[in-house]
């Protein structure tokens, strides 16, 4: 395989690759991305868990998919677009070990600036966000 062009995606969290096979030369497009293997999350009742980035994925699509005449596509595009958010504010944070409450306060800052109503439903989900916004 031989790289002919290399970037980062929007956001930074991954590098895009256009490559082409030597043999065939076929061309095709490769993502590459710092996987979050060694992370850890601290739930609050102190028992610790390893960081599953679908699990994160499915509440945040639940929470933009629960919108009024909402669509699958544009749901699971925010829900990718505020993961991806994420998942760089740990990177550059360089924690090995993350709080659920931190990845709550993460996911609905980035919420509350793409949809506000994605934003509320998602901390309607979690006891540890709802008292700010009131629910």
């Amino acid at each position: 395989m031989q790289v002919k062009n290399s970037r980062e995606t929007k956001g930074g969290a991954a590098i895009w690759r256009r490559r082409q096979c030597v043999k065939c030369k076929k061309i095709f497009s490769t993502y590459e991305s710092i996987g979050l293997d060694f992370l850890i999350v601290e739930k609050r009742n102190g028992k610790r868990t390893r960081y599953l980035s679908h699990k994160l994925f499915a509440s945040l699509y639940d929470a933009a998919r629960s919108g009024k005449n909402a669509d699958r596509g544009d749901a699971a595009m925010l829900a990718h677009e505020v993961l991806l958010v994420i998942e760089k504010h740990i990177l550059l944070s360089q924690k090995e070990v993350v709080k659920t409450k931190e990845l709550v306060d993460l996911a609905t800052d980035a919420l509350e600036t793409r949809d506000l109503g994605a934003c509320y439903r998602y901390a309607s989900f979690s006891p540890h966000r709802g008292m700010k916004f009131g629910i």
